[in-house]
């Protein structure tokens, strides 16, 4: 039948465009279930697929050989190992190659008749703004972090844009379709704010192996990064002979092998300088528990076993093994060694799957975990926490893209109206894994979509402009490149424009506090992000008062809030927000959220009361998130 229907529409076609890279029939499948209309609505689309990685391989794959012409791609990423098991556009000769380029290549061996276009950059640089985003009939996000989402929703809302939205999660996954005014934006609905740990349980009283890593994380980045150094800078100075004696000795050590100077600085000296303040200031530093016991290096050398063994188990791959202290000890020397080397041509960031980054986090960790008395890990379960991992699932990637594209289809048709929020879930509801609804109306409070306006309580006597902005604009209200206006004042501006006589005048505008730049109680400032093309009123209400110590702001109108997730260590139940009672750097060490959460109900599903729950026509979804 569907062959029949096929033919019969070929032949009554006489467009061009309509046979282009068709002329072996290989969308009669196509045509025959879609209908020539809409064919041709998908050869003349121009689409931007944003994100290269797991959905966007299944996406793109999809994308080429239902018939969509003019694609462009941007992804900022290169290929790894780790990718191959489930981004089926990669090979390991492509290791090391742009995502875009690579997916790009590899799509066209499926059609080589169509136009596209990869970028490998970074979707936030400017020429990536409103007039480029502008051109495209419609977008389709296949990112994994909330910024980006943040960034491309903005733009999609700022020019009208219809976007498609997805995320997966393990085995959940949702999509989600956006378009101005007919529905609920991305920022609508709260998303997962930061785990937050106070810098005092991570400086000096670690309790859990995940405190470890985020010390072993940060004194990466503040030894072979750009990062201050934040963790130790509080910490008590005390005269002492003894502690002199052994600084003096570990300063000689640090031009001679640095190395063994930094593993007797983290695991030794500075475990050994607490115990020091503690017996001098006659303070309990640790209360209820046993004091940390610091590593010698020479003593772990003099024992083959260290002071713990390795587990060992045919059934393990190597990552898996519990490593022993010495061994341990052993891949932090030689780690460190390679990252030193590197850094004399460039300041190093963390990477999960760079191997000397990560087997310095790994060793570091489990020193300092020893050091405390806190069970050691597996290199691979430190690579789960260091990283925020949640499983990737190459199924759920595919299922996720093919609802993207379809989707699209009812985009494609006019039929917006039709479009549902759809999420796959892990187990079955009322027989089903698909549950799908219509999509939420705006939210009249969000301040990107539809008020524009928001209020934040902030202490304006302490708080710097700086703090303000890479905290609260930036880091809570996810803008790129804000400038900031009081009665037509402009008060601070950033981005690619500005000269080097206003690049210094704004860091000396930062570096003021808020009522010294005209910013006080009631005051009215207008922001403006002009790589977003986005505007923002804020009422800035001034206040000493805040929940926790050292918290200096707190939103408190126009953002949804709802309760804080679960511990970032493990896979989130729901995809929750929570109240972000920002701190100052010094108190809290924030440590990202997942990147993939996809929204589950926020309400329960209902059966109707007399509704047969096997009977998917009775059953009844109420409002996803």
């Amino acid at each position: 039948f569907f062959r029949g229907k096929a033919k019969s529409v070929v032949q009554k076609s006489t467009d061009a465009s309509f046979k282009m890279g068709d002329a072996d029939g290989r969308f009669d499948h196509v045509i025959a279930s879609l209908g020539k209309d809409l064919f041709d609505s998908i050869r003349s689309a121009k689409i931007l697929m944003v994100g290269a990685g797991g959905i966007g391989c299944e996406l793109l794959k999809n994308l080429v050989l239902t018939g969509f012409q003019n694609i462009e791609i941007i992804d900022i990423d290169t290929i790894d190992l780790s990718n191959l098991n489930r981004q089926f556009l990669f090979q390991r000769k492509h290791i090391g190659l742009p995502k875009a380029q690579v997916a790009k290549e590899s799509a066209l061996r499926f059609n080589p008749h169509v136009n596209i276009t990869a970028h490998h950059a970074n979707i936030k640089e400017s020429k990536y703004g409103p007039d480029y985003f502008k051109q495209f009939t419609l977008v389709l996000n296949a990112l994994d972090n909330i910024d980006a989402r943040r960034h491309v929703n903005r733009l999609c809302i700022a020019t009208d844009t219809p976007l498609v939205e997805s995320a997966t999660e393990g085995y959940l996954g949702q999509v989600q379709v956006i378009k101005r005014g007919q529905m609920e934006c991305y920022e609508c609905q709260p998303k997962p704010a930061p785990k937050t740990y106070a810098y005092c349980t991570i400086r000096s009283s670690p309790t859990k192996s995940i405190h470890c890593i985020i010390w072993a994380k940060e004194e990466f980045l503040t030894n072979f990064g750009d990062s201050e150094a934040v963790l130790n800078k509080e910490e008590e100075e005390i005269s002492d002979e003894e502690l002199k004696r052994e600084e003096e000795k570990l300063e000689a050590l640090k031009e001679k092998n640095f190395p063994e100077y930094l593993f007797r600085k983290f695991f030794y000296f500075e475990i050994y300088k607490k115990i020091r303040i503690g017996i001098v200031t006659k303070k309990d530093l640790w209360p209820n528990r046993d004091p940390p016991v610091p590593l010698i290096l020479e003593e772990l050398h003099l024992n083959s076993n260290g002071t713990a063994n390795s587990t060992t188990s045919t059934e393990l791959l190597p990552d898996q093994v519990v490593m022993s202290v010495k061994q341990n000890a052993d891949l932090f020397l030689e780690s460190v060694k390679n990252l030193k080397q590197r850094r004399e041509k460039g300041a190093l960031e963390f990477d999960k799957d760079d191997d000397d980054a990560l087997n310095f986090v790994a060793a570091a960790s489990n020193l300092r975990s020893q050091i405390f008395g806190i069970p050691l890990q597996s290199k691979f379960a430190i690579k789960s926490q260091a990283g925020n991992i949640i499983p990737a699932i190459a199924t759920t990637n595919a299922v996720i893209a093919g609802l993207i594209v379809m989707e699209s289809f009812k985009i494609l048709k006019g039929q917006v109206d039709k479009c549902k929020t759809v999420v796959l879930q892990k187990k079955p509801s009322a027989g089903r894994l698909l549950l799908n609804c219509a999509p939420e109306k705006q939210n009249p409070n969000c301040y990107v979509c539809s008020s524009h306006f928001v209020e934040i309580r902030c202490d304006v006597e302490s708080t710097t402009l700086s703090a303000f902005v890479e905290k609260v604009l930036k880091g809570k209200l996810g803008m790129n490149e804000p400038s900031v206006t009081v009665n037509s004042d402009i008060l601070y501006e950033c981005g690619e424009g500005l000269d080097e006589e206003e690049v210094a005048h704004m860091n000396k505008q930062a570096a003021k506090k808020l009522q010294d730049v005209k910013i006080g109680h009631n005051t009215i400032i207008e922001v403006d992000d002009n790589s977003q093309d986005f505007q923002l009123k804020i009422s800035i209400q001034h206040s000493k008062e805040f929940a926790e110590e050292g918290q200096f702001f707190e939103v408190v109108g126009q953002v949804p809030e709802v309760a804080a997730p679960g511990p970032v260590a493990g896979a989130p139940k729901a995809a929750t927000d929570q109240k972000v009672e920002s701190k100052e750097e010094d108190e809290v060490l924030i440590v990202d959220a997942p990147s993939i959460p996809p929204p589950l109900p926020k309400k329960k599903r209902k059966l109707e009361e007399n509704g047969d729950a096997n009977d998917p026509k009775k059953s009844k979804v109420v409002e996803l998130d």
